[in-house]
């Protein structure tokens, strides 16, 4: 199974996955916590093959090794690739999203994922979808929540210019934030200072001072 490309995918099934990251968002999930779940889904998709996974994610092979190393997986990759071959190999008439959600328990400690919430993320990763744009979609999201500038900058570990820079990369539908998150429509706000135009295309304007999110009468 090899990525898709950008024009096989449609727009339904972004959506349907961005309702999924929508739930998660509320039940205080941040984008950090879905990096097992998107690493050990390309993981399985070849067949526990770093190189080809790194090749396919167009990443050097030390990001993916990086990542393991910070879920616990140091040394463990043959060991995984040997489960999920056995795992797939007796379960042959079970779905994939079925054989998948059992391996992915067997190796994230709290389960906290709903098969339901697995299967549409499973979705949303299959359309190539980029995971540094998770960041920019809790952003828009904590945007149209009415949630301050202060809470999403300390729930992902930004720093005010850092959040400016992702949104406005939005706008731009060359960006990759721009071309996955386009289906969301975002449009920029007016805003007296141009050096701090923020997003929401649920907002008229903002004010100076007024907290992202909250609208001015």
């Amino acid at each position: 199974m090899e990525l898709k490309k950008t024009d096989v995918f449609s727009k339904n099934e972004l959506l349907c996955g961005f309702d999924a990251l929508d739930g998660l968002w509320k039940r205080n999930f941040v984008p950090e916590k879905l990096e097992r779940h998107y690493f050990l889904y390309w993981f399985v998709i070849y067949d526990g093959n770093i190189v080809r996974t790194a090749e396919a994610l167009e990443v050097h092979r030390n990001t993916i090794q990086i990542h393991f190393l910070r879920f616990g997986f140091s040394q463990k990759a043959v060991r995984l690739r040997h489960f999920w071959q056995k795992l797939n190999e007796e379960n042959k008439k079970t779905s994939f999203e079925s054989k998948f959600f059992k391996f992915y328990h067997q190796y994230d400690v709290k389960n906290e994922l709903s098969f339901n919430e697995n299967k549409l993320l499973i979705r949303l990763w299959q359309t190539g979808f980029s995971f540094k744009t998770l960041g920019a979609h809790f952003m828009l999201w904590a945007l149209r929540n009415h949630k301050s500038r202060e809470w999403f900058q300390k729930k992902l570990g930004y720093t005010e210019r850092h959040c400016l820079r992702v949104l406005v990369s939005c706008l731009n539908p060359k960006t990759t934030n721009g071309f996955w998150l386009a289906p969301l429509k975002p449009v920029p706000v007016w805003n007296p200072h141009p050096s701090r135009a923020l997003l929401d295309p649920w907002m008229n304007s903002i004010a100076i001072n007024q907290p992202l999110g909250v609208k001015t009468l």
